[in-house]
């Protein structure tokens, strides 16, 4: 046991942390968390004005601190042992000072906004997950995740609280589950512009189990094994096994599956951790500890855009920090730069607002595995900004498509079938095809900045 102990515990030989930073230690880890909690305890208001500036201070003091703590993470520490968890120290640290700023001067001074809580309510519905699944995303979850019809079909309601706690008790209780909640739910702090429908299904442990045992699982293996032995086989160097071929070595079609196994094994390892902390957390149900919403709502092979598969198709763990870091100033530029009302839609400024900060924080993550080299680590960019580019340019082709038809009395002569909603019938499978392409295509740069940083050696076992 100590001998594999020390073998999972020795330092890996291809990580390159940033020169200077130390091996992280428990109180450098624990620190940040407990410091943005006690500052979170004296956020909502006390009923002593009198007192109330003093506090004030002390809590600003205590998330400036906190704040201080998050970003110094990745400038001081890494993981030895580990590329993987070394990028995910990075991340942490960015998202956790960028939400303290977030928490304690962006909402409060600037839009007077102290997150409060909502209370879900779920009515029950006669449907069958079947039934539904002709009519709602919702259905697609259900029968991606879950299979068995168990679950409870309801219809999801919300209501926010009136107030905000005042005792002792309810501020350790508050302050707590806000800082668990990454996407913000259960909170008027949550970010999702994209509204999903109202009916959705309460899924038991028993489904989550399911799910994890036939689906997430299998899946994970699937995606490891490809891994591996794109890795064993095309990149890992024989002679010497701490260097490995660059990722452009490989095959065309096998930068394709490469890249395909690495978005996979992503997808399915978000879901698996979110379903086991479902599951652990159960039994404190009703507590809002317990809520756990849909991760993923819509099945991959039902997306039919770009949009839809960053909007439906993948997790919204980061929506908050890039909607307050990138969304609502590349809306304020764009309206700035085009003269536009507040009240005008700044599509273009929200797109690449919310990539390109996406694409500065997974940048600014990679470089602590790649020595602090910004020039290694700039795949990150690539794809996020090529995603945002992407999705702009499919809305100007939508648009264009429509007003072409709704200007051709030719199609509606031609007895081409359309659907209810004036598509054609091969819409969505351009719309599969194109998404698929960009993601594939585009992706490319993400993996390539994976393999040069070790995270696929990681992965895949050695």
């Amino acid at each position: 046991m100590d001998q594999l102990l020390t073998s999972v515990l020795a330092p890996r030989p291809d990580l390159r942390p940033i020169p200077g930073t130390i091996p992280l230690t428990p109180q450098a880890a624990l620190l940040p968390p407990l410091t943005y909690y006690f500052a979170l305890l004296l956020l909502p208001p006390f009923s002593n004005k009198s007192k109330q500036k003093s506090i004030s201070s002390l809590r600003n003091a205590l998330a400036l601190f906190a704040g201080l703590l998050f970003f110094r993470l990745p400038l001081r520490y890494h993981v030895p042992f580990s590329v993987g968890l070394t990028y995910q120290l990075a991340l942490v640290g960015l998202y956790g000072g960028c939400r303290v700023l977030d928490a304690f001067f962006i909402s409060p001074y600037l839009f007077n906004h102290i997150p409060r809580r909502i209370q879900y309510h779920h009515q029950p519905r006669l449907e069958t997950p079947a039934a539904s699944h002709q009519r709602s995303r919702s259905g697609s979850y259900f029968d991606l995740h879950f299979l068995q019809p168990r679950a409870t079909a309801v219809t999801e309601t919300a209501t926010t609280d009136g107030g905000l706690p005042e005792s002792w008790r309810d501020r350790a209780s508050w302050a707590l589950e806000l800082e668990l909640s990454m996407r913000g739910a259960g909170f008027t702090w949550t970010s999702a512009d994209v509204r999903h429908t109202k009916k959705t299904w309460t899924p038991s442990v028993g489904d989550r189990l399911h799910s994890i045992a036939l689906h997430v699982i299998p899946t994970l293996s699937i995606c490891f094994a490809i891994i591996r032995h794109i890795y064993l086989r095309d990149l890992l160097i024989p002679a010497n096994e701490s260097e490995v071929r660059s990722f452009d070595a490989l095959a065309f079609p096998k930068q394709l599956l490469l890249t395909a196994a690495l978005g996979g094994f992503l997808m399915t390892a978000f879901s698996l951790g979110h379903s086991m902390f479902a599951v652990l957390l159960a039994p404190l149900k009703p507590h809002p500890l317990a809520y756990f919403p849909p991760l993923y709502t819509t099945r991959v092979w039902e997306l039919t855009s770009v949009r839809s598969f960053w909007s439906y198709g993948w997790h919204r763990l980061f929506s908050r920090l890039f909607l307050v870091y990138g969304v609502w100033p590349g809306e304020w530029i764009e309206r700035k730069l085009t003269g536009k009302s507040p009240q005008q839609p700044a599509d273009v400024g929200k797109v690449l607002g919310g990539f390109v900060s996406s694409a500065v924080v997974h940048s600014l993550a990679a470089s602590t595995v790649v020595g602090g080299i910004l020039n290694d680590s700039l795949g990150e960019a690539k794809f996020f900004t090529g995603c945002g580019v992407a999705v702009i340019a499919e809305e100007i082709v939508k648009r264009l498509v429509v007003m072409y038809r709704q200007k051709s009395q030719s199609q509606s002569l031609s007895g081409v079938h359309k659907t209810e909603d004036g598509q054609q019938w091969y819409d969505p499978i351009i719309g599969r095809l194109w998404w698929i392409s960009v993601l594939l295509y585009n992706g490319r740069h993400f993996a390539r900045g994976w393999v040069k940083a070790g995270l696929v050696s990681e992965m895949s076992g050695m």
